[in-house]
C-alpha cells in the first residue's frame, strides 16, 4: 500500500512541477525578448516577418540628434566627426544611431513578472519613467516608434514586436528545457 501512496503523491505533484517549470521557462524566454529589443536600438532594421524594413532618419532628425544639449546651437564633437565622416546630414548608415540619442528608451526596457502566478504571463516593455520637462515619459516615446506617430511624421520603427516575434523558438526551447528538468525529478 505504501507503493501506491508514494505514486499518487507523485502523479499528484507533477501538475505543480509543470507549472513552475513554465514560469521559469517565461521568464528566461522575457529577458531574451527583452535583450532583442535592446539590441534592435542603435542600427537599422531590416524587414521581420510581418514588420517592415525601418525608415532612414530624415536628416533634420541627425543634426537635432548633434547639436549640444545646452541650446547654444553647437554641433558637438560627435556631430563635426558625423560631418566630416559623411559630408551630409541623413547618411543613412548606422552612424545614424536610430532610436537611440539619451539611452533613456534603452534603459526602460525591462520586464515584469508581477502576473506570472496570477495568470501566467510574463510582460516584457517599455517603463513609463518620469516625464522630463517638456518631453513625454519613455514608454509615450517607444509607442510613437513601434507604431509610429502621424501628427509627429514618424515612421513606424517597431522592436518590441519583432523582438518577440524572432524569439518565439528560443521561448519555446527554454520551456521544453524547464520542464523536462522539472519532470526529469519524477523518474528517481
Amino acid at each position: 500500500m505504501a507503493g501506491f501512496e508514494e505514486l499518487f503523491r507523485a502523479l499528484h505533484s507533477i501538475p505543480g512541477a509543470a507549472d513552475h517549470a513554465v514560469k521559469k521557462g517565461l521568464k528566461k524566454g522575457a529577458v531574451i525578448v527583452m535583450g532583442r529589443a535592446k539590441a534592435k536600438l542603435g542600427t537599422y532594421q531590416g524587414a521581420s516577418g510581418s514588420f517592415n524594413a525601418w525608415a532612414k532618419l530624415s536628416p533634420e532628425t541627425i543634426r537635432r540628434k548633434h547639436l549640444s544639449k545646452s541650446g547654444s546651437g553647437k554641433l558637438t564633437r560627435g556631430g563635426k566627426a558625423y560631418l566630416k565622416k559623411h559630408g551630409s546630414w541623413g547618411a543613412g548608415g548606422n552612424d545614424d544611431s536610430p532610436l537611440v540619442d539619451k539611452g533613456h528608451l534603452l534603459q526602460a526596457i525591462t520586464t515584469d513578472f508581477s502576473e506570472l502566478d496570477n495568470r501566467g504571463v510574463s510582460y516584457v516593455g517599455v517603463a513609463a519613467g518620469s516625464r522630463a520637462a517638456g518631453k513625454g515619459s519613455p514608454a509615450d516615446s517607444a509607442a510613437a516608434h513601434e507604431f509610429g506617430y502621424a501628427a509627429k511624421n514618424i515612421p513606424s520603427r517597431p522592436f518590441l514586436r519583432p523582438a518577440l516575434e524572432e524569439s518565439k523558438p528560443a521561448i519555446k526551447q527554454e520551456v521544453a528545457k524547464a520542464l523536462i528538468h522539472e519532470l526529469g525529478r519524477f523518474r528517481r
